[in-house]
């Protein structure tokens, strides 16, 4: 008897299951099965399960990989492998464009499945399997790769039809989001209630039941075949499994946050009425513009023996947020602290700069007065009017703050990413490029510092910010004027570069400004 595929894969632990390619629709049955790479053309419909590192290597040979994608009767392939399994981005370009079904599991064990020859029950012993490797990869891992191999976008929706999380091609995310407001008063009064029958349209819900009054949902395509959707409805049932404890459900809502904010803080959405979804479950309105700012905590050695500081502050920082009548947004991010400051006023550029900075004053002032053994400094990005391009607010922020605390004095601890001129051009230049130009010009004076404590780049960096002025920067150094003269000669002569010359000293400072970022 020939076996399909497809229909065994139901019975592996959705944890065990990554998928190299998407599987066909259709399904695709075998009679034989091969543990290594045929030498010639196969005569049966065949899977082959490469069990040995040295057999599945061959994969990334360009003659063997051609021969197995232009033989009509390899219907896939499963490597079993705990590690990661690199396939060559040309050869993985090949199994793709012929849709060869690749399939990796780890554990040896679950091999016994593809060698079944009549049908059998699923073991209901495998429950607890199936459970425990849900906890342990969570569901929007095992989601993205149930979506990658049944190649459908999945959605997520809490109990008040609000997106917490998605995956899928652009297009299709897309059209879901559309389907679904179209549908969603129907959804909501029950008239889909067999949701696992066609409806409407292109897509289909799975209802997550968690409790008798609460229901999650997922979204997924409703052109999917039988037996894909006995995949994704394996999918809800963990999940509705793992929910139906209040700490564990928590605890998901947490992660799901988690991912909100990395994708806020590193990709931009490619849906803004998305984005401004997923931020009300939380309760943030992110329809109106805010200007994001970085809380950098340099905590003391008493105050870091207290587990709940990071709460602590956030609490203060709301609760004084609230006595100003401001509107900001607060929440950790890597041990650091990110605030969304609402602001959409009809501003100029330097009223809204002031705006921002006269209000994180009083908050970094307040801060510092309650606990004044931290040292707190805070990095402001650029305000967007689109809330969209709060990522690149974030990596603006992150550069004010990661440059202004080396270039600036000591006692500054608020820096805009306007106060950084030509450096904010940093952000988007590769640190290798960045740190070549630099020792193109700084190496020798480097060198010197290091092996002779001349402190050139200091001198430099202090020239630099004071505008020249020997007197200020005699006494910033604790030198005679006539020290430093003869110092910044020698760096002249060093260089081969006129301090006097504003193109020579612009190539300086941007030296010596790129030396102190990369070296932050």
């Amino acid at each position: 008897m020939k076996n399909s595929l497809q229909d065994l894969l139901i019975y592996i632990p959705l944890s065990q299951l990554t998928y190299i390619t998407s599987l066909p629709k259709e399904l695709v049955h075998y009679e034989t099965i091969l543990d290594n790479i045929p030498g010639q053309l196969l005569e049966r419909p065949t899977l082959i399960i490469l069990k040995n590192y040295d057999e599945w290597k061959k994969l990334n040979e360009t003659e063997i990989t051609i021969r197995l994608i232009q033989d009509p009767n390899l219907i896939g392939m499963v490597l079993c492998h705990p590690d990661p399994i690199i396939i060559q981005e040309e050869v993985f370009t090949h199994f793709l464009e012929c849709q060869l079904p690749i399939i990796q599991v780890p554990d040896h064990s679950l091999i016994h499945v593809f060698q079944q020859t009549n049908e059998f029950l699923y073991p209901y012993s495998q429950l607890s399997i199936e459970l425990q490797g849900f906890m342990e990869k969570g569901f929007i891992s095992l989601a993205s790769e149930l979506s990658k191999g049944l190649n459908t976008p999945l959605l997520y929706f809490d109990q008040n039809e609000q997106i917490l999380w998605q995956t899928g091609e652009k297009e299709e995310l897309q059209e879901a989001n559309r389907w679904f407001n179209i549908h969603r008063r129907k959804l909501k009064n029950g008239e889909y209630s067999n949701l696992n029958t066609d409806v409407e349209g292109s897509f289909q819900v799975y209802t997550i039941q968690i409790s008798e009054f609460m229901n999650h949902s997922l979204l997924a395509s409703a052109q999917l075949l039988s037996w894909q959707k006995r995949m994704v409805d394996k999918l809800v049932g963990l999940t509705a499994l793992s929910l139906q404890t209040q700490g564990i459900f928590e605890e998901q809502q947490e992660i799901f946050k988690e991912h909100f904010i990395y994708d806020l803080l590193f990709h931009k959405f490619e849906s803004k009425k998305v984005m401004i979804k997923q931020g009300k479950t939380w309760g943030w309105n992110l329809e109106k513009p805010h200007h994001l700012l970085i809380l950098n905590i340099e905590l003391s050695d008493e105050f870091m023996t207290n587990m709940n500081w990071l709460e602590e502050i956030i609490l203060f920082l709301e609760a004084e947020a609230a006595t100003m009548k401001e509107t900001i947004i607060v929440f950790p991010f890597q041990d650091q602290i990110i605030l969304l400051l609402e602001d959409a006023e009809e501003r100029i550029n330097s009223e809204r700069k002031n705006y921002v900075v006269e209000t994180i004053s009083h908050i970094e002032k307040s801060l510092s007065s309650k606990w004044s053994n931290i040292r707190f400094k805070i990095g402001i990005g650029k305000w967007y009017q689109d809330t969209i391009n709060l990522n690149k607010s974030y990596q603006e922020a992150k550069l004010a703050l990661q440059f202004g605390q080396s270039w600036f004095e000591n006692n500054k601890n608020i820096f805009h990413i306007n106060n950084l001129g030509i450096f904010r051009l940093l952000i988007h230049i590769q640190h290798e490029l960045l740190y070549d130009f630099s020792l193109e010009y700084l190496s020798t004076l480097i060198e010197g510092d290091r092996e002779n404590g001349t402190e050139y780049i200091k001198t430099l960096q202090a020239y630099i910010q004071h505008q020249g002025k020997i007197s200020e920067v005699s006494e910033t150094l604790y030198v005679h004027p006539n020290t430093l003269r003869n110092r910044l000669k020698k760096i002249e002569d060093i260089t081969g570069l006129q301090l006097q010359d504003i193109n020579d000293l612009l190539i300086l400072t941007i030296a010596v400004g790129i030396y102190s970022f990369v070296h932050t």
